[in-house]
């Protein structure tokens, strides 16, 4: 196939700056930051009217380095299964033809495909971020693209699906997942899918074909199933028939990937080939900063979720509180708080300029966030949770059902500061030996190069946003004492 041929496909707003930010880290991280509310003194509304803007902090979208990653690998795996899929190619024409033939057949009567698509999967606690970070990243692109007549790939006309997004299913069945996506599909393209397909008569293996087909006709760059939990993706009752439908959907060329629970992985992680397939785009593992001095939570985090400040004032120093002896400085006491969960975070946040806003407060002070903390609704229910991950106390988890309990606590004892895993003894590493980048007189694997590479464009992007911020805010006091 030539690859020097214009793809249709890839040619729209924001498609088109795929391979930009490809190729360009800083690139991508200046798309991906999203900051909708004002640091202290740049809010332009009047007091009565902030309160409005305290929802914008779940808004808030700070690109971390595990956030661009996701992010560069899912808008590769696109990239990809689209190029692949260009409709100029005679022979991608040919296959799309070629799927009439099995309309109204069943899943099994037709042939696996010798070329896949790259599967994902992005798994985490919740809280953590993983439908913030896919849903930054699909806010990038458009989700339905029209083309209209041309006649040298031979379409008279296309609505193409960029991106579909859709939840396991409540009742955990197949059927009603392959409802959810038709009923998705006619929301965003305008058709009627779900009234032509999901008759009784129709079984759900022929259904899954029906599926198929369409998703294959509008084109669609990717699947993006969430939610995913213990009790459908996790159960062995139904994770087979879930997994063999996106296997056939990777099979047919869609990029798909799988958000949810780590505990909905745990029958997957049986199967060698399953993990091959499903990892070959990437498997990430969301996971809370191990303690309040890592750079991400001093240096991203706060910063980004917690600076941004409704009043005109910038928060007051830090205050010891007799009840939170722990806490000796914003950051320890704010993990306390949240657990080091960003959502958690922003929700205080939020908590707390409301808070202010109503009592009519100038600044925000230590005495004021525990207070808040302490007091408010939206608190009291994960109070204990957060300072049990703030501690890492897996004897108050125990009683969670939801949370990975055994992935944190290995987590937690490997990456505990001051302890040395034991030396092993010699033997052959049955770890895979990765290719080294040179670099001066250095050697380095590519997962380093790439996270340099990307922490390298996210500091540009930072340092150039904070002087902005320190001109504007510069401009503004010398107008004022002008006045």
């Amino acid at each position: 196939m030539d690859n020097s041929v214009e793809n249709p496909l890839l040619q729209a707003p924001g498609l088109s700056s795929i391979s930009g930010w490809l190729a360009d880290s800083k690139l991508l991280v200046k798309a991906l930051i999203h900051s909708p509310v004002p640091f202290a003194g740049e809010c332009s509304l009047p007091m009565s009217q902030r309160r409005r803007l305290t929802d914008q902090y779940q808004k808030i979208f700070v690109p971390t380095y595990p956030a661009i990653r996701i992010a560069d690998r899912m808008l590769s795996a696109l990239q990809h299964g689209l190029e692949r899929r260009n409709p100029t190619w005679p022979e991608v024409q040919r296959w799309i033809n070629s799927t009439q033939q099995w309309y109204r057949r069943s899943v099994d009567e037709i042939p696996w495909n010798p070329v896949q698509a790259k599967g994902m999967i992005l798994e985490g606690m919740t809280g953590i971020g993983k439908s913030h970070i896919v849903e930054r990243v699909l806010g990038l692109l458009p989700q339905v693209v029209d083309h209209e007549p041309k006649g040298d790939w031979g379409m008279l006309k296309l609505r193409q699906l960029v991106w579909l997004k859709v939840p396991m299913p409540a009742d955990h069945s197949r059927r009603g997942l392959l409802a959810s996506i038709l009923a998705e599909m006619d929301r965003v393209l305008e058709t009627d899918y779900y009234r032509s397909l999901m008759r009784p008569t129709n079984r759900i293996e022929n259904l899954i074909v029906g599926v198929m087909q369409l998703l294959v006709q509008h084109r669609c760059g990717m699947l993006i199933i969430e939610e995913a939990q213990e009790a459908n993706l996790g159960s062995k009752v139904f994770s087979r028939d879930f997994l063999n439908f996106f296997l056939r959907i990777l099979n047919w060329g869609i990029p798909t990937m799988i958000v949810g629970n780590p505990l909905s992985f745990l029958e997957l992680r049986t199967h060698a080939q399953d993990v091959d397939r499903f990892s070959e785009g990437g498997w990430f593992t969301m996971l809370p900063e191990w303690g309040p001095q890592s750079d991400t939570w001093t240096k991203s985090w706060l910063p980004g979720l917690w600076q941004p400040c409704l009043l005109d004032l910038v928060d007051a120093p830090f205050k010891t509180l007799d009840t939170m002896p722990e806490a000796t400085d914003w950051p320890s006491l704010l993990w306390q708080m949240t657990g080091g969960l960003p959502r958690q975070l922003a929700r205080l946040r939020a908590e707390v300029m409301d808070w202010a806003l109503i009592n009519k407060m100038s600044q925000v002070t230590t005495d004021i966030v525990f207070q808040v903390f302490v007091q408010s609704p939206k608190f009291s229910g994960v109070q204990a949770r957060n300072r049990a991950l703030a501690n890492h106390d897996m004897n108050a988890l125990m009683g969670y059902r939801d949370l990975p309990l055994n992935q944190l606590r290995e987590y937690w004892l490997r990456d505990m500061p001051g302890t040395y895993p034991k030396k092993p003894k010699p033997g052959p590493s049955l770890e895979p030996r990765h290719p080294k980048v040179s670099i001066g007189d250095q050697e380095e694997s590519p997962d380093t190069a790439e996270r340099k590479r990307l922490i390298a464009g996210l500091k540009s992007l930072t340092k150039e946003a904070s002087l902005a911020r320190h001109v504007r805010q510069a401009s503004k006091r010398r107008k004022k004492d002008a006045e």
